[in-house]
């Protein structure tokens, strides 16, 4: 590898947080705004908010760790938790994040993000980020927030007060997918890294993280780390040696803002001076932390429809408008996972979301919109779907049609040529003139701006089978792609049937069977459950 790596996956939940209707960041004079949403036409926040904004008050007046390595970087010794060596974002933040959080793991003061995942390039540092999470291990602040330890938190009669963990269990810490710099995590097999998340149970939160009405609003992060092996940055965790700290700063840093070093002289030249080679290096990205978000999403209870021994997988898109070069370093559509395997009994939660302000980049329908839709396909190398009469991907009609048109205006077709609160036929498209490519009320290009997020609901798969599918908006043969398969395996693999009817055999054959199916009821996010979910015990 070039570099070392670690990706950290991590979740927040709490009331404050919500997305805004505008893409302008928050500040402390605007947190509290409120405005008529035109989408909505609901008086609403005008402005998204991840962090409380008492983090980021913290955050913003605690003096900065100094002792940490800053190399040739110029922090001032007064400088708060808002700067880094790696950004100085005091009067530009991002939101209400707090800069000295966001860049180093495990953070030592309270955070509001909970650790899903650790995904390291050197998994002997495993044992060090469960035991440091703040899942498992309580972290301190000063009740004086000025204070970033506590003989100044005391000494300034402050309190050196404990927050305790989440007690939740530590992230799951393994090693790394191989991906080359810069090619978006994309692995040696074509498809993107990914890492599949098991949604907590709301039982999980206490009241103080959870709506009146039980559910939780919540935001997703990867922050992801890259290091350099020029610095021992984790002798102390990798050797038990000194790690390297403030006394290696400025005059004393093993590395420096673009240097210049020696290599060699000409060999030509018997009086040749030491040639000088200048590196490009910038020491405040030198290693360097990036992060990623999601917006807002809801977590809620399973419907009681679905007995906990089911499994429900997710299915959405991912993706912006765009081609390929308007779409970077984002992709084009796509669905996700874009090959499911999924077993007989299993749920799949088909639900996606858009935006309706992108840039004027190329695309369908109705300009700066994202949308997508699901009709069954023959095979993938097909871009016609099959008849809908035909359809095998769905158990019932209901749900086919739902998936292709996405009930947009509630499935009412407009009597007339003036009626707004419904989906026009081609004729009447082609009446109003215009782009009818453009026009809001043109179903069959997902026109609706209220289909922005669509929610298929968990549906449960009662038939085995492999099945294709695309998204009619956005498949362009010849530009893009949007299309994903299914594949639903049998309740019982080969060799559960095979062992299960073997004579005398059979009996502890079956007597397994069983006994994985019980166990699968009781773990339903175990290994053993991927073979036998959906089985009734």
């Amino acid at each position: 590898p070039n570099v070392d790596c670690d990706l950290i996956i991590q979740y927040m939940c709490h009331p404050q947080l919500r997305d805004g209707f505008v893409t302008d960041t928050i500040t402390e004079a605007t947190k509290d705004t409120q405005e008529v949403d035109q989408k909505t036409n609901k008086l609403s926040f005008k402005y998204g908010m991840h962090e409380p904004y008492e983090f980021y008050a913290k955050c913003s007046k605690r003096i900065r760790n100094k002792g940490l390595f800053i190399a040739d970087q110029n922090l001032g010794a007064t400088d708060t938790a808002m700067r880094t060596r790696q950004e100085d974002n005091r009067n530009n933040p991002h939101g209400f994040e707090c800069e000295e959080e966001r860049d180093y793991y495990p953070y030592w003061h309270p955070s509001p993000w909970r650790d899903i995942a650790v995904l390291t390039s050197n998994t002997g540092r495993c044992s060090y980020f469960k035991k440091h999470s703040q899942n498992q291990e309580g972290k301190f602040e000063c009740s004086t927030p000025e204070r970033n330890n506590q003989d100044e938190c005391v000494a300034s009669g402050g309190q050196w007060a404990y927050t305790n963990p989440w007690n939740i269990d530590p992230p799951e810490c393994i090693a790394n997918g191989f991906s080359r710099d810069n090619h978006l995590g994309n692995t040696k097999t074509g498809f993107t890294n990914s890492y599949n998340w098991v949604i907590p149970r709301l039982s999980s939160f206490t009241n103080d993280y959870l709506n009146a009405d039980g559910t939780a609003n919540c935001a997703l992060r990867i922050r992801y780390n890259i290091s350099t092996g020029d610095y021992p940055g984790w002798n102390q965790v990798d050797n038990n040696g000194a790690m390297i700290d403030s006394s290696s700063n400025n005059v004393n840093s093993p590395v420096r803002q673009n240097p210049y070093v020696g290599y060699g002289k000409n060999p030509s030249d018997p009086n040749s001076p030491i040639w000088q080679l200048r590196l490009a290096l910038n020491t405040d990205q030198y290693g360097r932390t990036f992060e990623d978000r999601s917006h807002m999403f809801y977590m809620s209870k399973r419907p009681s429809s679905v007995a906990a021994s089911h499994r429900i997988i997710n299915l959405n898109v991912r993706g912006k408008r765009g081609n390929i070069v308007e779409a970077y370093p984002a992709v084009e559509y796509d669905f996700t996972p874009n090959e499911l395997r999924v077993n007989v009994g299993d749920f799949i939660h088909f639900q996606w979301t858009g935006c309706d302000t992108n840039p004027n980049y190329a695309g369908e329908g109705t300009q700066g919109t994202d949308r997508s839709n699901i009709v069954e396909i023959e095979d993938r190398r097909k871009n016609y779907p099959r008849d809908f009469s035909t359809q095998t991907m769905f158990e019932n009609a209901e749900t086919a049609w739902k998936m292709a048109h996405l009930n947009q205006y509630g499935g009412k077709i407009c009597a007339t040529d003036t009626q707004t609160d419904c989906c026009k036929t081609l004729d009447q498209l082609n009446r109003a003139g215009g782009d009818i490519n453009q026009n809001v009320q043109n179903c069959f290009k997902l026109n609706d701006p209220s289909a922005q997020y669509f929610d298929g609901g968990p549906i449960q798969m009662k038939k085995s089978g492999t099945f294709d599918y695309m998204s009619t908006r956005n498949n362009n043969f010849s530009n893009r792609s949007q299309k994903g398969t299914i594949y639903v395996e049998p309740l019982l693999p080969t060799w559960g049937v095979v062992v299960a009817s073997c004579g005398a055999v059979g009996f502890v054959g079956a007597s397994l069977v069983a006994g994985g199916a019980y166990y699968a009821s009781t773990h339903p996010t175990s290994a053993v459950a991927t073979y036998f979910a959906g089985a009734a015990v």
